[in-house]
């Protein structure tokens, strides 16, 4: 067997290495003997004591040398982002800072995993690197049930914190890295849960909120007109800054939330249709880049033929106004990044203007549905008439 998993962990030190008390955490959040998803298990660190404690435990890895290390739960060998085993879990784990991974596109797909698996009624627990500890990160050296643990040469820069961490065990020392880790804040954390279909509601298990409790959106749908001009220049920020990249390409929001998927009928079919039809193609220009608290966005001109659909959209199901009403004045845009430090949108919004203008014609309504947790394109209506 290789000493090493691909991310670099050691798996001998991985399995022989204590729990530090996260699998009572675990235990003391969800129903006794609940059945729970380890994403990116390991060695069974902490699966051996979770079954302990009563939890059948499906651990999932992409270590086979860490997964024949696990027993007496059901092992898994795959990628986390991706997998699909056709059932759900009263509880999804995503421990080891597994969230904190620097990859914006494997971060997506891990949350959308946890989307997938969780049972409706269930919970995602997920843990995170402090982030009031990361603003200023210093080596460190103590010990802790036997295992030393040094922190070497920890630096921020940006969003981002590199270290190195040397284990010493039984007179025997591994070192992991250097390895650079997203660090997250709770509003960006609670942004790309919600792109995955996962709410938060600032619930935490632990004194230092690091264990987070997430929970499944209900599923929704959202009417939106696509950008494909746009993604040359936003493609790169909106990968690194809007999780909704992952799942929808750039656009204009029409409607959000819409109707629940369940109700998307063929009447809802040809009355979207109708409004569509009503509209004629229309070109629009990017010129402007304008600024909410913690968003960037584009803005599309004229905006005219975009709200006459959204009040066409509204007039016909009143009881779901755009953004569930929350805002007196709506303001169609191109989001381009969300829930960036200040200093990141203020260098976006520089950068952004020399990529204008730029037009679009548009020519579709494009309507979207999300379920456990994955977003996929129910429908485009071609405006003028028409359904593609």
């Amino acid at each position: 067997m290789t000493s090493e998993a691909r991310d670099g962990s050691p798996v001998e030190l991985y399995a022989r290495m204590p729990t530090f008390g996260e699998p009572e955490l675990v235990h003391g959040a969800i129903p006794a003997g609940a059945e729970i998803l380890e994403l990116g298990s390991g060695a069974g660190r902490m699966t051996h004591r979770l079954l302990e404690l009563g939890h059948p435990v499906t651990a999932v890895d992409n270590s086979a040398d860490m997964l024949a290390h696990v027993r007496g739960a059901e092992r898994v060998h795959a990628e986390i982002e991706g997998l699909e085993l056709g059932r759900t879990f009263p509880c999804v784990l995503l421990a080891s800072q597994l969230v904190n991974v620097d990859d914006d596109r494997q971060r997506a797909g891990f949350l959308a995993t946890c989307a997938r698996h969780v049972a409706p009624d269930g919970v995602v627990l997920i843990q995170r690197y402090d982030p009031a500890w990361a603003v200023d990160p210093g080596p460190s050296d103590h010990e802790r049930d036997g295992v030393r643990i040094r922190v070497l040469e920890p630096r921020r820069e940006a969003e981002r914190l590199i270290a190195t961490v040397e284990y010493e065990l039984a007179g025997q020392t591994w070192r992991h890295g250097p390895f650079t880790s997203r660090i997250l804040t709770d509003a960006e954390l609670g942004a790309r849960l919600g792109q995955a279909g996962l709410l938060s509601v600032d619930e935490w298990i632990d004194d230092r909120r690091t264990w987070l409790v997430a929970r499944l959106l209900p599923d929704e749908s959202a009417l939106y007109l696509e950008v494909p001009a746009a993604e040359p220049l936003v493609a790169g920020p909106r990968l690194r800054w809007d999780a909704a990249s992952a799942f929808v390409p750039a656009h204009v929001t029409v409607l959000y939330p819409f109707l629940d998927p369940a109700d998307l009928s063929d009447e809802v079919h040809a009355a979207l249709a109708g409004i569509a039809s009503a509209a004629a193609p229309f070109d629009v220009a990017f010129e402007r880049v304008g600024r909410f608290p913690e968003v960037v966005w584009l803005a599309p001109e004229p905006v005219a033929p975009i709200a006459a659909l959204t009040d066409a959209v509204v007039e016909r199901w009143p009881d779901h106004p755009p953004y569930g009403g929350a805002f007196d004045e709506v303001i169609h845009h191109l989001t381009v990044a969300d829930g960036a430090p200040p200093d990141v949108l203020d260098r976006l919004a520089t950068e952004l203007v020399g990529g204008l203008p730029f037009g679009e014609r548009v020519e579709t309504l494009t309507l979207a549905a999300r379920e456990a947790g994955t977003w996929a394109v129910r429908r485009r209506y071609a405006l003028g008439g028409g359904v593609s």
